[in-house]
């Protein structure tokens, strides 16, 4: 009688002891995966964080080339003031004028275009 109380109890201990070890089974499987996940995202945030510096890059860049055009045009500007002075040919005024709308169109597409760009 004494073994069938041990047969008994060593059958329920090996079964609680089963669905212990496959629970914790489970639970390293979820570990795992969260791991993976974690892993995944931390590779994620560093392309953000590249492609965010590439964008930071190129603003920097279109900034220079904004400064650049505007210093272009304030020249020009200058240029037909000085017109008046210096009797600049009808011609050359004409130019002048036509580069200055022109670069004033640059200007608006690409300011417009980066107010886009932030929103």
């Amino acid at each position: 009688m004494d073994n069938l109380i041990l047969k008994v109890n060593d059958q329920g201990l090996k079964s609680e002891l089963e669905k212990m070890f496959s629970k914790v089974k489970v639970l390293v499987e979820k570990f795992n995966i969260s791991r993976d996940e974690n892993k995944l995202l931390k590779e994620k945030v560093k392309e953000l964080e590249h492609a965010l510096s590439e964008a930071e890059k190129e603003v920097s860049g279109k900034n220079s080339e904004l400064l650049n055009k505007d210093k272009e045009i304030a020249e020009f500007k200058n240029r037909l003031l000085d017109e008046r002075k210096n009797k600049i040919s009808g011609e050359d005024k004409a130019q002048l004028k036509s580069r200055i709308r022109e670069l004033m169109v640059r200007l608006d597409a690409h300011l417009e275009q980066k107010a886009n760009n932030n929103f």
